[in-house]
């Protein structure tokens, strides 16, 4: 009995079939002209059994197979085949008129809905002038950009102003001239519309106009100057006839500097720096020097000055006699005595 109860819930499992998450909710998604984007759908459980489904796109109160829709064609990727519950789909090359409602609905009318906002381009510098200088013989880049830019505009031309009139340079060439010289600058940016035009010309001065619809057209001017001429000067040397008849040639090329290379900047920098520590080691190395020569003076003045003090010692003598009372008649020698005193006499 416990078994037929088994056999009876999974065999009531698989005949409900798949059940979509995020059932009766909607889901937003946002892509980007020319570029790709998933319709989220899978079954919420996933070992569920998948029937049948569909993807329906709302046009006004009807709801069409978008696999019907010829708009669609060669654009539209089912994930089923790999995982038979991602019911998801992928569109590529994205267009504005992608943009809308979608539904995501199983055989068991159970339904997800998402909306498909597709954001296009729209020209950062609309309805304007821009102006560009190039030089004859190099490259030039003429701007032009979407605000997104992860959004290419389906639809892409520059064109050039000659004989009144404006005349496709890319992607088609109507203008001979511009055949190998001009390209995208960046392909790897959807949305960067800029041109590259090299071997610049006076011939390519002129309006450009970067022109992504009727209502998205910038105009940039691009002047072209002459490229500064370099100068040259020829030495040339005369050989003596009885050598040779042949002269030789130097060319030497003298290039007009219009900017101060910044290494003369760097060595300017270090020169002041040496020169200030030299000035800071010659004003040291002079304290120094009169710290030594007062000191020695110093010196000088106390040894003269314990000289000047011996000086002034004198020695004198001092002689006393002492003579005895004798009578007159007796001659005798006096009796001498001699004593040495130091009188300091101060100046």
């Amino acid at each position: 009995m416990r078994d037929c109860l088994y056999l009876f819930l999974f065999m009531l499992h698989f005949s409900t079939g798949c059940i979509v998450s995020n059932e009766q909710q909607t889901i937003v998604i946002t892509g980007y002209t020319g570029a790709s984007v998933v319709l989220p759908c899978s079954c919420a459980d996933p070992q569920s059994t998948v029937g049948t489904f569909t993807w329906h796109f709302q046009q006004g109160n009807q709801w069409i197979q978008v696999f019907q829709d010829e708009k669609y064609s060669g654009r539209l990727v089912l994930f089923d085949e790999l995982s038979p519950t991602n019911l998801s789909l992928l569109i590529s090359d994205l267009r504005t008129n992608d943009q809308g409602y979608y539904r995501c609905m199983t055989e068991t009318n159970i339904f997800t809905d998402v909306v498909l906002n597709v954001k296009g381009c729209d020209l950062a510098e609309n309805r304007r002038t821009v102006a560009v200088t190039g030089y004859s013989g190099e490259s030039v880049v003429l701007p032009c950009s979407c605000t997104e830019l992860l959004a290419k505009p389906e639809h892409i031309q520059w064109k050039y102003f000659k004989e009144h009139q404006y005349k496709e340079i890319y992607p088609n060439k109507q203008i001979e001239n511009y055949k190998n010289r001009v390209k995208m600058f960046n392909p790897n940016t959807p949305g960067n519309l800029s041109l590259h035009i090299s071997a610049l010309t006076t011939e390519d001065q002129g309006d450009y106009q970067c022109v992504v619809s009727s209502q998205q057209v910038l105009t940039v001017r691009l002047r072209v100057e002459e490229k500064t001429p370099v100068h040259t000067i020829s030495l040339t040397t005369h050989q003596p006839s009885h050598l040779t008849q042949d002269s030789t040639t130097l060319q030497l090329e003298l290039i007009p500097q219009h900017h101060t290379p910044q290494f003369v900047f760097i060595l300017l920098g270090v020169f002041c720096s040496v020169l200030f520590l030299a000035l800071l080691a010659f004003i040291c190395w002079r304290c120094i020097g009169s710290r030594n020569a007062k000191k020695v003076t110093t010196d000088g003045e106390e040894l003269k000055r314990e000289q000047d003090n011996q000086d002034d010692v004198m020695y004198s003598t001092v002689v006393h006699v002492k003579t005895a009372s004798t009578p007159a008649h007796t001659h005798s020698d006096p009796a001498e005595l001699t004593e040495y005193a130091s009188i300091n006499i101060k100046p």
